[in-house]
Order: C-alpha cells, then sequence, then structure tokens
C-alpha cells in the first residue's frame, strides 16, 4: 500500500487539491448566499423599523386623521404614487409632514437607497419583493383599511454593493490558491523527475563501479597466492581494505535501492537470532582488535528463533556494531542482548561513544544524513547505513529505535516477531 501511494504521490496530490479547491469554493458559495440572507434580512429590519418609527411618531403628535389625498409630489425628490384611484378624503399639507418624518428615519437607520412612496388600499398588499407596507393608522376607522408603501427599485444593487468586497476576495483568494497549488505540483513534478534522473544515475555508477572493484579484489587474491612473502605488506593491507569497504558501501546502495522498489522479496528462513549477532561480531573482530575494543554479550539460554532474510539481518548487526566502533574516541565498549518481551526479540546495542544529538535523532534515519561527529574526521561513508537498516528492518515487520546522549553513548534498539 505504502509503495503504491509513492508511486502514485502526484496524481493523488493534483485530486486532492482539485477536491479542496472545489470544496473551498463550495463553501464559499454557502457563505456568500448566507452573508446575502443577512444583508437582505438587515435591510428588511431597517426599513421596517424606519417605517414603524415614522408612523408612531406622526400619529403621536398629531391629534388630525391622516386623511387620503391623490400625491401631486414628495419631499427629497422622491417619486410617489397613487395606485387605486382617487379618494374622496383630503389629505391636506400633513403629507409632507409624513413623507419628511419618514425621510428622516430613513437616514437615521442608515438607508440611503432610492425609494419610492405609495398609499395602497387594505386590498392592495406589497407584492413585490423589494415593497414593504405598514398599516397608517389602524386605531383609526377611516385609515383601517390604508398602508403606507416603500418600494426601493435598487435593493438588489444595495445588496451586491455591501457583499462585493467579500465576492472580490473570494475570487482572488481561490484564484489565489489554484495558481499556488498548480506552482508546486509543477515543481513536484520536476523534483520527480530530478529524483528518478538521480537515482538512476547513481544505481548505473554503483553497478558500473561494483565491477572494477571485483576485478581489484580478484587481483589481490590472485597476487597474494602468487606472492605469499608480501601477504602482510602494508600497501597491499591498505588497498585491500579500503577496496572492501567501498564495495560494502555500493552494496548497501544497491540493496536499499531494490528494497526501495516494488515488490522486493526477502528471502526468508527460520533463523537464530544468537548465531546471526555472533557471525556479526566474528565479521568485526578484526576491526574491533585495531581499535582495542570489547565486546560482550548477553543472549538468552533458548534459541531466538525469527523468520527473515540472514544476509540482511547479517547487514543489520554487522552496520550498528561498525557504527558503535567508528563513533567513539576512547576504547571501544560495545554490549549487545537480546531480550523476549511482548511476542517481540529486542535486541539491543549499547556503546560508550560521542552519542547522538536530539536533533540529528531526528534524520539519521533518513538516506544520505550523517551523524554530526565533531573532530572525527576518519569516520567516512554515505549516511545510508541506518536508512538501509531501517528499511530491512520493516521489511521484516520489525522496528528500530534510538536512545542516546552528547558525550554518553547511544543505545539502539531493534525489535523482530517471534515465531
Amino acid at each position: 500500500m505504502k509503495n503504491w501511494i509513492n508511486q502514485y504521490r502526484i496524481p493523488l496530490l493534483f485530486a486532492a487539491v482539485c477536491v479542496a479547491l472545489t470544496l473551498l469554493i463550495v463553501f464559499q458559495v454557502n457563505w456568500l448566499l448566507t452573508a446575502r440572507d443577512m444583508v437582505k434580512e438587515q435591510f428588511d429590519q431597517k426599513v421596517s423599523l424606519a417605517l414603524g418609527s415614522t408612523l408612531t411618531d406622526y400619529n403621536a403628535k398629531h391629534t388630525q386623521e391622516l386623511l387620503l389625498n391623490e400625491f401631486n409630489s414628495c419631499v427629497d425628490n422622491k417619486a410617489c404614487y397613487f395606485f387605486e384611484g382617487q379618494v374622496d378624503e383630503i389629505l391636506g399639507a400633513e403629507k409632507d409632514t409624513l413623507l419628511a418624518t419618514l425621510s428622516g428615519y430613513m437616514s437615521c437607520f442608515g438607508i440611503e437607497e432610492q425609494y419610492d412612496v405609495a398609499i395602497l388600499n387594505k386590498q392592495n398588499y406589497c407584492k413585490a419583493s423589494n415593497s414593504y407596507c405598514c398599516a397608517i393608522n389602524p386605531t383609526v376607522q377611516e385609515m383601517a383599511d390604508y398602508q403606507l408603501s416603500v418600494t426601493f427599485p435598487c435593493r438588489d444593487d444595495y445588496v451586491f454593493d455591501k457583499l462585493k468586497f467579500m465576492i472580490l476576495s473570494c475570487i482572488l483568494i481561490s484564484l489565489l490558491l489554484a495558481v499556488v497549488s498548480f506552482i508546486i505540483l509543477k515543481a513536484l513534478v520536476q523534483q520527480e523527475r530530478i529524483t528518478e534522473n538521480n537515482i538512476d544515475f547513481f544505481n548505473n555508477t554503483a553497478h558500473e563501479l561494483k565491477t572494477p572493484l571485483t576485478n581489484i579484489t580478484l587481483a589481490l587474491s590472485l597476487f597474494n597466492r602468487q606472492n605469499k612473502d608480501k601477504a602482510n605488506n602494508k600497501y597491499l593491507g591498505i588497498i585491500q581494505k579500503e577496496n572492501t569497504k567501498l564495495i560494502t558501501q555500493i552494496e548497501r546502495v544497491l540493496y536499499l535501492s531494490k528494497m526501495e522498489s516494488e515488490g522486493y522479496a526477502l528471502q526468508e528462513t527460520e533463523l537464530n537470532l544468537k548465531e546471526i549477532v555472533t557471525e556479526a561480531i566474528g565479521y568485526m573482530e578484526m576491526i574491533t582488535n585495531e581499535k582495542n575494543g570489547q565486546i560482550t554479550t548477553d543472549f538468552p539460554v533458548s534459541p531466538c528463533i525469527v523468520k527473515g532474510d540472514k544476509f540482511h539481518l547479517n547487514n543489520i548487526c554487522v552496520n550498528l556494531i561498525d557504527n558503535a566502533l567508528k563513533y567513539c574516541k576512547k576504547q571501544p565498549q560495545v554490549q549487545i542482548s537480546i531480550r523476549e518481551q511482548n511476542g517481540m526479540y529486542k535486541l539491543l546495542f549499547s556503546d560508550n561513544g560521542i552519542g547522538i544529538s536530539r536533533n540529528d535523532q531526528a534524520h539519521i534515519f533518513k538516506k544520505f544524513q550523517r551523524v554530526n561527529t565533531g573532530d572525527i574526521k576518519e569516520s567516512k561513508g554515505f549516511g545510508i547505513g541506518l536508512s538501509y537498516v531501517k528499511k530491512a528492518l520493516e521489511l521484516h515487520r520489525g522496528y528500530i529505535k534510538v536512545n542516546s546522549e552528547l558525550h554518553k553513548g547511544s543505545q539502539f534498539e531493534i525489535g523482530l516477531p517471534t515465531i
């Protein structure tokens, strides 16, 4: 599953970005519709308050009944209409007072939009969505059948004017996110191609280097056989040692590349973990003796049987022992112990080396990452050892942890499932 996700990472990211942008647009549209309804509701409340306040104030100040006549003109250059034909009653000069009061309350509630005023009888209710009506004076019999109506021809323009900044910001944010996402995805595609090319180049180079190194090893072996008197030659020993070290590093690169590819299968058999560790200790005996180091073990009496690939498990142990010997300023002391707990064999590698800082612990299991070794100049490597160890253990359904402190040594814990 993990390999499939890595293989289709770019298409999955592209699909995720498209879904995220679509959801963002849907949420923004829903947000704008909600905001539009709120603006309309707020506008409706303001107009209703202005109408109610106008009629309440007018009726409180005028004892004379408000009688009707045809509107000929209105204050503030607002058009007035009389919808129901000629009415016998006379409004008189009080119409100007009523309309002036209405205009004052409209301004008080922050309504500056163009509006039309009308007198409607009871049979002609407000039908338009942008019209508002209020009974003129329902307590007076002569006025009970009439309503004061206010109509806003440009109410939609008012709503749009209130929302235009929100609409513009939504569009700009969506476009910005779309452009940034496209740029990031394009960069990821380019980076993916560069990475694939680098991996291919690195693997091809490793294969090309392995062939002459193998020939060098063969030539050294034949030379030693034919010149046994020079078997202990210092310079031949250096050549052989460095040649072996380089072959080991190249093999790690090649095997790590194979393990990261989809479909890689381990050659699993039942193995005794104690024998694997003992064999690794024997392989590192020469280097241990050169550094005057000491490796002690603490194993259970009974066999520790696991199912795994002998080659990779041996390489895991060799790599951890090699690191313990390599990163130590004094006489190396390495202790290896095995414990069984909760269906897992815990293999502990403890040393008295230079330790690993918390910052370095966060990335030591990544490829091409190396610990800051200070003045340990002789420590060489590609920075793939622990990355190889972690990947190999994952294939074995195991794990690796590190517990370390600067200048106080390190302890690596390996977990492998029991049978």
